[in-house]
């Protein structure tokens, strides 16, 4: 590394609703564990200059590639549920030909979605306007997390962030004391090309291993500081 690591824990208060597609679907779930890639990205965006990709096509559009990230000075880890509240709820109907948006509250019309006899899917196979019907399940504000950054970069002991769908989730975050580190299985092996041996240190010494079925909903839970560092200045050399 050309410079001195700074090893900062974060605690973030949610402000707004906050819907991230931890899977996809007809109904759109965020998790309570939320991604490194999207912290990064949120990090990214504010702190480190990452320029904003507004249109994806070919594959891009369908496969996940965050190759890019390496380029960024920063390892973050995912960010930890602390108190948290994962019930926000919006039903939402979109018609991509006229641009008709109906958005409710109403959980009654949400649990629909997946029903059989879902009034949803007779509109959506009737040849009527309607495009798509979704079921968003999100996180409430006054939802709290940690975090933990590495970066050679100053960062402030105060921190704002946007992230998830639409950039809708608003973070206010400060310097806190050390907590459990969760690192994001998916980062380390594909884009930053962690050695097997170091994957297998993690999965051993680590208190977890959350297997998902997507590979990016893979986590090792409370990894040792001593080890996350040492990842860390792997990762930033």
């Amino acid at each position: 590394m050309s410079g001195r690591m700074n090893f900062k824990t974060f605690k973030a208060k949610l402000y707004s609703p906050l819907f991230y597609s931890s899977s996809e679907g007809r109904t759109i779930k965020t998790r309570e564990i939320l991604s490194a890639t999207a912290l990064m990205h949120a990090l990214g965006y504010r702190y480190f200059d990452l320029q904003k990709k507004y249109i994806l096509t070919s594959e891009e559009a369908t496969t996940p590639d965050y190759s890019y990230l390496n380029n960024l000075a920063l390892f973050v880890s995912d960010m930890k549920p602390i108190d948290v509240r994962a019930n926000e709820r919006t039903f939402r109907s979109t018609d991509y030909r006229s641009d008709r948006h109906l958005t409710t509250n109403e959980t009654n019309i949400a649990k629909n979605i997946n029903s059989k006899k879902a009034v949803p899917e007779v509109l959506e196979t009737s040849g009527t306007a309607w495009q798509t019907v979704r079921n968003y399940m999100g996180i409430s504000p006054g939802s709290e997390y940690k975090f933990s950054v590495w970066t050679e970069r100053e960062l402030p002991q105060k921190l704002f962030f946007r992230m998830g769908i639409k950039q809708t989730g608003e973070f206010r975050a400060k310097k806190s004391d050390e907590s459990e580190i969760i690192l994001n299985k998916y980062l380390l092996d594909n884009v930053y090309d962690i050695e097997e041996s170091v994957l297998n240190r993690l999965g051993k010494e680590s208190k977890k291993f959350v297997r998902g079925n997507d590979p990016r909903l893979q986590h090792f839970i409370d990894v040792p500081t001593r080890l996350a560092n040492e990842i860390a200045e792997m990762i930033l050399k």
